[in-house]
């Protein structure tokens, strides 16, 4: 029987205790999915009028549950990821400082931060402390690693994570991509980054290819037609249409890997932020 005074945690409770430090990492992703969830319903049902084409009727149930369900989560959710969000950036702000008395005089700034972000910012904290001779007692038990770049696992024939690889976009295992979301691992690998880097290339080329120059043959023989994707899509009987021709889903798809692809440039480091 519990004591007076106390409430026992549920099962949501105590799991969520036990992923303390993923805590950054489940909210986080838990937004940008909602957000999704709640573009694509708002963009479907009222963008498109998806609601009132009885060729898609099958996807109106699916849209308006991704719609409301993205709404309610993301209620929730979002505020809580910029709660984060700004306690990492304070955090990072300290990581780059190089003044002892300045690293005192928000270590209390720090550490609150560092809690409530988990592990592999305590790690690195607990680094910066350790290059500049900063004693204030073992708080946390974990291995310093570079204020500057999180050590993480990688194979041997790669870089070390974090490491900015001469600034080389190609050659880079520490992007914008990786440093934004947090806890994949994999973003860190050079190898997974260059597959970003060939896929959104190759799809923003043939998106635009299509939209502008059309990949398609007409009656006439030449290739000067472009697939509507937002037609193919909802299974219209027209879906070629006389280049150039610029649908809405192949806008969003350009943008989205155009974003992509830029997310995959390395991250900027100290001194470029100082020029």
């Amino acid at each position: 029987m519990a004591r007076q005074g106390t409430a026992r945690r549920g099962p949501f409770g105590r799991w969520w205790d036990s992923r303390s430090d993923q805590h950054f990492q489940i909210i986080a992703y838990s937004t940008i999915i909602t957000v999704a969830c709640l573009v694509w319903g708002f963009i479907f049902l009222f963008v498109l009028g998806g609601y009132s084409d009885p060729e898609v009727e099958h996807l109106v149930s699916w849209s308006w549950l991704a719609f409301v369900g993205g709404l309610v989560v993301a209620f929730f959710a979002a505020p809580e990821f910029f709660v984060y969000w700004g306690q990492r950036q304070i955090l990072e702000d300290i990581l780059l400082l190089d003044s002892r008395p300045e690293i005192l005089r928000r270590h209390k700034e720090a550490e609150d931060a560092a809690d409530m972000l988990g592990k592999s910012y305590q790690a690195r904290l607990m680094g910066l402390y350790k290059a500049h001779n900063v004693n204030i007692g073992k708080r946390y038990k974990v291995e310093p690693v570079s204020p500057l770049s999180p050590l993480l696992p990688t194979r041997d024939d790669e870089p070390v994570a974090g490491t900015h690889s001469g600034h080389s976009w190609w050659e880079t295992n520490d992007s914008t991509l990786a440093n934004v979301l947090p806890g994949l691992h994999a973003l860190r690998r050079q190898s997974v980054n260059r597959g970003l880097i060939a896929f959104s290339t190759t799809a923003v080329l043939l998106l635009a290819s299509n939209s502008m120059l059309g990949m398609f043959t007409s009656s006439s023989g030449e290739r000067d037609h472009t697939l509507d994707l937002t037609a193919s899509i909802y299974e219209f009987g027209r879906v070629y249409e006389p280049s150039p021709h610029f649908d809405v889903i192949s806008i969003l798809f350009i943008g989205l890997f155009v974003g992509l692809l830029t997310s995959t440039r390395p991250r900027p480091g100290p001194e470029d932020e100082e020029e």
